[in-house]
């Protein structure tokens, strides 16, 4: 379900990138109500993924993490300056965005408005009949999973800019880049944050003859 979720949401965004958002999506609501029990599944399942497709190291170092304090109050620490809140999709979908964003285009001391991308997000998802039926349950897997992906992304680049290690940052943004060409087929060194949102950036301009 996220991945098909992930193929409609880029095929909207694409399509604002190109013609503009229209009608306000302000008072859409993309937030749900969360399960504790939801949470926990997510976040097992989560783990069970990091143990195999990383380590089993790396499972339980995370797992020791969340145990010392809950991911979501991690997450909502880290955003929160930003506006966005647990519990609603669009807000974990625009977190992820402006990470991956930042980390691609190594912008890391630059300051982001999150609301218009914010908005991106609410306009695409107002505009997909897919999401108008999804339930709390399925809002909260795609929104935590991608939380729970978020913080995994941040503490990799804050460690490595803590290191001040080149040769890190320059693998997380040859990562970033190519896990959002390859998964949602979006070129993250194209776009550029602005009033609109994500757009793509301006074509330099030649100098005069």
């Amino acid at each position: 379900m996220i991945r098909f979720w992930r193929s409609v949401l880029v095929l909207l965004l694409l399509t604002a990138l190109a013609h503009g958002q229209h009608a306000s999506p302000a008072d859409f609501d993309t937030s749900y109500r969360p399960s504790q029990i939801v949470s926990a599944r997510i976040q097992r399942n989560f783990l069970e993924s990091i143990r195999w497709n990383v380590s089993a190291e790396a499972r339980n170092n995370l797992a020791a993490a969340f145990a010392e304090r809950p991911a979501l109050e991690i997450w909502q620490d880290l955003v929160a300056a930003d506006g966005l809140k647990t519990g609603n999709v669009a807000d974990a979908l625009t977190a992820y965005w402006v990470l991956n964003w930042v980390t691609a285009n190594a912008r890391y001391n630059l300051k982001i408005d999150n609301g218009p991308i914010q908005a991106q997000m609410r306009q695409a998802m107002a505009d997909d009949p897919n999401f108008l039926g999804l339930s709390d349950l399925q809002k909260q897997e795609m929104a935590e999973t991608y939380i729970l992906k978020f913080l995994v992304e941040h503490a990799a680049l804050n460690d490595a800019m803590v290191r001040k290690d080149v040769a890190a940052l320059g693998r997380l943004a040859l990562a970033a880049a190519n896990r959002f060409r390859q998964e949602m087929g979006v070129d993250l060194l194209a776009l550029e944050p602005g009033p609109q949102g994500f757009a793509p950036k301006a074509a330099p301009s030649r100098p005069a003859q």
